[in-house]
C-alpha cells in the first residue's frame, strides 16, 4: 500500500498527495525529512530506503524528484515503475509535462493520481483509461 507521492524541487516539496491519514500538522517535518533523505541518497544512486515502518521510492523526472512511500511488504519495483506510468500520464495529459504544470495545475494533478490510485493502491495502470475521466470534464467546461 501505497501513503503518500511527493512531488519535489531544489529540496522543496512543491506537491503532496497523501492516501492515509497523517495530520495536516506532522506533514511538513515528514516531507522535509523525506526529501533530504532522498536528496541525499540520490548522490549513492540508491532509490529504495527503509524509513521506519515505510520503503521511500523515489526517482528523478528532470529536475523534481517523485517520491512514494510505501509499505515494507510492498513491490518497490512496482512502485518504482508506477511513478514512471504517472509521469507518462502527465506527458500524455499535458502534452509536455514540466514543473510549471505542478504550479499552475494542481487539481489535475490530483484528479490524474485518484483516477489512477485508490486507497493506496494502482487500480489503472491505463493510461487511456487513467484519463478519459478528466478529458470529458475538459471537454465539458471547455463549452
Amino acid at each position: 500500500m501505497m501513503h503518500y507521492l511527493l512531488i519535489a524541487k531544489e529540496g522543496s516539496v512543491q506537491f503532496s498527495h497523501y492516501f492515509t491519514h497523517t495530520t495536516p500538522a506532522q506533514r511538513p517535518a515528514t516531507e522535509a525529512r523525506v526529501i533530504a533523505r532522498c536528496s541525499a541518497a540520490h548522490k549513492e544512486a540508491c532509490h529504495f530506503l527503509e524509513d521506519g515502518t515505510h520503503t521511500l521510492v523515489f526517482r528523478w523526472f528532470g529536475p523534481c524528484m517523485f517520491v512514494v512511500a510505501a509499505d515494507l511488504a510492498e513491490n518497490e519495483l512496482m512502485v518504482y515503475e508506477f511513478l514512471s506510468l504517472y509521469v507518462s500520464a502527465l506527458h500524455k495529459y499535458f502534452g509536455k509535462f514540466s514543473e510549471k504544470h505542478i504550479l499552475l495545475n494542481l487539481e489535475r494533478l490530483h484528479m490524474v493520481l485518484e483516477e489512477m490510485v485508490v486507497g493506496g493502491e494502482l487500480l489503472e495502470p491505463s493510461i487511456r483509461n487513467a484519463l478519459s475521466p478528466i478529458q470529458m470534464l475538459d471537454a465539458i467546461t471547455s463549452r
